[in-house]
C-alpha cells in the first residue's frame, strides 16, 4: 500500500471517529438540555404559583381603608422604602373608603379577590366571610416584635376560636373624658380637677345642667353607629370587670354588678342632651367645643375636631382631657378598640408578614398615627413634636396601664348583630322607656337571641 493510500485510509478512520463522537455528544447534550429545560419550566411553574411580580418577585396588595388622601400621606412613602429594602417584593396599594370596604369585603373574600394585607377590626376575626382566609403569623414574626406591644392590648384581640396570632393591633383607641373648662367654671366646678369617679361624674353632670344651663354630658345614641353600646358597655365593663359576652357569645352582664352599671347610666339620663338618638360622637363634638354640653366620653378620634378650632396644644385650650372616671370598685378599667393588620393568603404569607412588620416599625407607625389622629402606641412616638402635649399621655397611659375591654362579638361570625340588638335596648333606657332592671333583662335576652340564631 503506497503512502497516499495509507493517508486516505487514516483520514477516513479519523473522519468516522469524529462523526461518531459528535453524534454521541449531540445526543447526550440534547438529553441534558431537555432535562434542564424541563427543570427550568418546573421552577417557573412553581414560582408562578406563589409570585405574580416581574422577574420572579412576590407581588402583594395592601389595603388601609379610609380617606385616600390620608392613606397616601403615610402609605406611599412607606411602600417606596419597603420595596427598596425588599427588592424581591412588589407591593400594590389599594384604596377604598371604610363605607365602601364594609359593603364590599364579604364578596371580596368569598370571590378570593381580597388584598393580601388588610387593616382590619379586632372583633371580626371570626367573621364568616374572612375567617377561613386569615393567616397565622407566629412563624413569620419575632418574639421581639410581639413584645413591643403591651399584654393589655394583645388581650383585646385574643379569641377562643383561633390558635395563634392572626392579627397585629396597630392603633389602640381608649375612651377618655373630654370636658369644656369654661362650662365647668360656669357651673362652679374646678376645671383642673375633672371627675375621677362615677359619683363625681354624676355630680358634675347635675351641676352643669342646673348651674350652667346646658346638658351635663353628651350621650351618643344615634341608630346604627355602634357607639351607644360602647358607651353603656364601658360602664358595665368597669363594674363587672368582665367582657360583655363570654367566649360562647353569651351575656356576662346580667349580674348585680351589671345592674349597678345600668342604674348609673339611668341616673345620668336627666342630664343628657335633648333628642339623644339624633346624636353620634361626631354630632356631639361641636357641642362640647362651643359649650353646648359640659362633658363627652370619646376616643382619640375626637382630638382633630378641637385642634382644628384651638390649635395643636389642647393643654392650653378650653378643652380638657382626663382619664375615664372609675367605678365604685376602684379598678382601673377602660374601654378600647383596636384596628390592625391581617394577612390573607398562605402563598404570600412571608412577604405579607414582612410588610406588616415594616408598617408596625416606629418610623412608619407614627406617620400612620399622625395622618389619622390616633394616639401613640409606642413611647418613642412622644419624641415627635405633635405628640409632646400632656393630653396625649392620657390615651397612652390608659392603653398601657389599665385593664382593657373592647368591641363585642369577637367570637361570633356576626359581631354587628350584637351591636344592633343591644343598641335598641340601650336607646329605650336613654329615652326613659325602660328602667334599669328591665333594660338589663332585655339586653341579656337580646344577646342570647343573636347567639341562638347563629347556632
Amino acid at each position: 500500500m503506497d503512502r497516499v493510500m495509507k493517508k486516505k485510509i487514516i483520514s477516513l478512520i479519523l473522519l468516522c471517529t469524529l462523526v461518531f463522537s459528535t453524534t454521541l455528544w449531540g445526543c447526550g447534550s440534547s438529553k441534558d438540555t431537555a432535562a434542564d429545560s424541563a427543570d427550568t419550566s418546573k421552577e417557573a411553574s412553581d414560582e408562578t404559583e406563589t409570585t405574580d411580580g416581574k422577574g420572579g418577585k412576590t407581588k402583594i396588595t395592601v389595603l388601609r381603608p379610609g380617606d385616600q388622601e390620608k392613606v397616601e400621606a403615610f402609605m406611599e412613602p412607606a411602600i417606596e422604602q419597603f420595596e427598596k429594602d425588599n427588592p424581591d417584593i412588589d407591593v400594590e396599594i389599594m384604596y377604598e373608603s371604610w363605607t365602601g370596604w364594609i359593603q364590599k369585603y364579604p364578596t371580596s373574600f368569598e370571590a378570593g379577590t381580597q388584598p393580601d394585607v388588610i387593616f382590619w377590626w379586632d372583633n371580626k376575626m371570626n367573621d364568616s366571610s374572612a375567617h377561613e382566609h386569615l393567616v397565622k403569623l407566629d412563624d413569620y414574626l419575632s418574639e421581639d416584635f410581639f413584645s413591643q406591644i403591651p399584654d393589655s392590648i394583645w388581650s383585646l384581640v385574643n379569641t377562643s376560636g383561633l390558635d395563634g396570632t392572626y392579627y397585629v393591633p396597630s392603633s389602640v383607641d381608649t375612651l377618655v373624658l373630654y370636658y369644656n373648662k369654661e362650662v365647668f367654671e360656669a357651673a362652679g366646678l374646678d376645671p383642673e380637677a375633672p371627675p375621677a369617679t362615677w359619683d363625681e361624674l354624676l355630680a358634675a353632670a347635675k351641676d352643669i345642667k342646673e348651674k350652667a344651663g346646658v346638658p351635663g354630658i353628651g350621650v351618643p345614641a344615634i341608630t346604627g353607629a355602634e357607639v351607644l353600646e360602647e358607651f353603656v358597655g364601658m360602664f358595665i365593663n368597669q363594674a363587672t370587670d368582665a367582657p360583655i359576652l363570654d367566649d360562647k357569645s353569651m351575656p356576662l352582664f346580667d349580674t348585680d354588678e351589671g345592674l349597678e352599671a345600668v342604674k348609673f347610666v339611668e341616673q345620668l339620663v336627666p342630664y343628657v342632651q335633648d333628642s339623644p338618638t339624633e346624636y353620634g360622637r361626631g354630632e356631639l363634638r361641636p357641642l362640647l367645643r362651643d359649650g353646648g354640653v359640659g362633658m363627652l366620653i370619646d376616643g382619640p378620634w375626637g382630638v382633630a375636631a378641637y385642634t382644628a378650632a384651638f390649635g395643636e396644644n389642647l393643654d392650653e385650650s378650653k378643652i380638657g382631657i382626663a382619664k375615664i372616671p372609675l367605678a365604685p370598685n376602684g379598678k382601673e378599667i377602660a374601654w378600647a378598640g383596636t384596628n390592625g393588620w391581617i394577612a390573607t393568603r398562605d402563598e404570600t404569607a412571608e412577604a405579607s408578614a414582612k410588610l406588616i412588620e415594616y408598617l408596625m416599625s416606629p418610623e412608619v407607625i407614627i406617620e400612620h398615627h399622625l395622618a389619622y389622629g390616633s394616639a401613640p402606641l409606642y413611647e418613642s412616638e412622644f419624641d415627635n413634636p405633635s405628640f409632646q402635649y400632656d393630653f396625649w399621655k392620657v390615651f397612652y397611659d390608659e392603653a398601657q396601664d389599665y385593664k382593657l375591654y373592647g368591641m363585642i362579638g369577637k367570637d361570633s361570625a356576626t359581631p354587628a348583630a350584637y351591636y344592633t340588638a343591644l343598641e335598641e335596648v340601650w336607646q329605650q333606657l336613654i329615652l326613659g322607656q325602660l328602667g334599669a332592671e328591665d333594660a338589663l333583662k332585655a339586653a341579656a335576652e337580646a344577646a342570647e337571641g343573636v347567639t341562638s340564631r347563629n347556632q
